[in-house]
Order: structure tokens, then C-alpha cells, then sequence
């Protein structure tokens, strides 16, 4: 399932892309999240440069933020610096930055929708969730899984502090209710986990000062 450029972008352009995003160590971060992310975009009506932006955001992908979204809208230079004018490249790039941390001015409605259709598969069915859940977790396979429901819980909590998650009226509307329930369930799921690592950890303490 490969997304149509639609002379969006040159063709030696997009070949380049599609092998990044089609890199094997990429689960979550993939092909399907570059259609589904334009997809959405689409409905925020998202414009020529934004949906540049989003072909550009994770073009670069090891799990390393914001080194990756730097390395991906550098990208943008090499890649579109002869085929686009220099502010729009200034544009594009600065709209791939925006995607390490979500966060936009109230007035940038740019900045919002791209950041809004990054992150509108929190507001998946639930179905959907799990699974883009499990190909995040795929994409770190240097974490036990200890430290993983430790990291993931902490996300989730910074996560749900937020006032909103989705900037534009049109994401907020279609993804914010869901997109919380996905969040708030998973993380109750994971006080499971660490709750029950906690309690085994303090019977081995308990058990240890015992035996000594």
C-alpha cells in the first residue's frame, strides 16, 4: 500500500522516500503511517507544503527524538532544495520540526494540521491502537519489557495531562474522545504491570533481608 505523490513531488523524489519508509525496522513507523497521517490530512484540508511536510516528517526514523525530525527536515533541503523555492523549504522544514513534540502557536493553523493528522492515530478504534501500540513496541526491541511499560506509562501521563490533544476543531472533534480512552485504558493496563513488579520487588527485598 504505497500513497500517491500525484506529482506532488518528483518521481526520484518519492522513490527515495518509499525506502525509508519501507526501511524493515519500522513497524508503527512505516508506510501505513505516512498513508493513513496524509489521509488524514486530507480531511483537515491540509495544504500543498503541509502535505510535503508529512512525506518529510519521519523520513528518518531510529527512535531518536528530535535527532530524527533534525535529520528528516535537513532531508528537505537535499532533496526538494532545487525543485522549491527557499521559503517554502524554510516552510516545510519548519513544519517537520513541529512533529518531535506536538506542540503549536495558536495562530498556526499549519502547524496544527499536520501535527493533528501526526497524531490522529491515537484516536483509532481500538483495534487499530493495539496494534499501532505493538509496532511502537516492535521498533524498540532494546527495552525488556519492564522498561518499556515504565517508559510507555510515563508518555501516556505526560500525554494526558494536555488540555487537548488535537489543536484544530476538526481533529479535536473527530479523534480527542477516543484518542483519550485509547490513552487512559493503556495506561491502566500498564499500573497493572508495574504495580505487580513493584509488589514481587518488595517480597524479594523482604525476602533478602530476611535470609541475611
Amino acid at each position: 500500500m504505497n500513497p500517491e505523490a500525484n506529482g506532488l513531488l518528483p518521481e526520484e523524489v518519492v522513490r527515495d522516500l518509499l525506502m525509508r519508509w519501507q526501511e524493515p525496522h519500522r513497524h508503527y513507523h512505516g508506510v501505513s503511517h505516512l498513508v493513513g497521517g496524509l489521509q488524514a490530512l486530507e480531511e483537515l484540508g491540509g495544504t500543498r507544503l503541509e502535505r510535503l511536510a508529512f512525506w518529510f516528517h519521519d523520513a528518518v526514523h531510529s527512535n531518536t527524538t528530535p535527532e530524527d525530525e533534525r535529520a528528516s527536515a535537513a532531508l528537505v533541503s537535499e532533496l526538494l532544495g532545487r525543485y522549491e523555492d527557499p521559503r517554502d523549504i524554510a516552510e516545510i522544514r519548519r513544519l517537520v520540526l513541529l512533529t518531535a513534540g506536538h506542540h503549536t502557536e495558536t495562530r498556526d493553523h499549519a502547524g496544527q494540521r499536520v501535527c493533528d493528522a501526526d497524531l490522529s492515530g491515537l484516536g483509532a478504534d481500538h483495534v487499530t491502537y493495539r496494534r499501532n501500540v505493538a509496532g511502537i513496541r516492535q521498533e524498540m526491541p532494546h527495552l525488556s519489557d519492564l522498561q518499556w511499560a515504565a517508559g510507555r506509562h510515563a508518555f501516556l501521563t505526560r500525554f494526558l495531562e494536555r488540555e487537548r490533544f488535537f489543536a484544530t476543531d476538526i481533529g479535536y472533534g473527530r479523534w480527542e474522545q477516543r484518542a483519550r480512552g485509547n490513552l487512559s485504558d493503556e495506561r491502566v493496563e500498564l499500573d497493572a504491570i508495574l504495580q505487580k513488579d513493584a509488589t514481587h520487588l518488595d517480597m524479594t527485598r523482604q525476602r533478602e533481608r530476611m535470609e541475611g
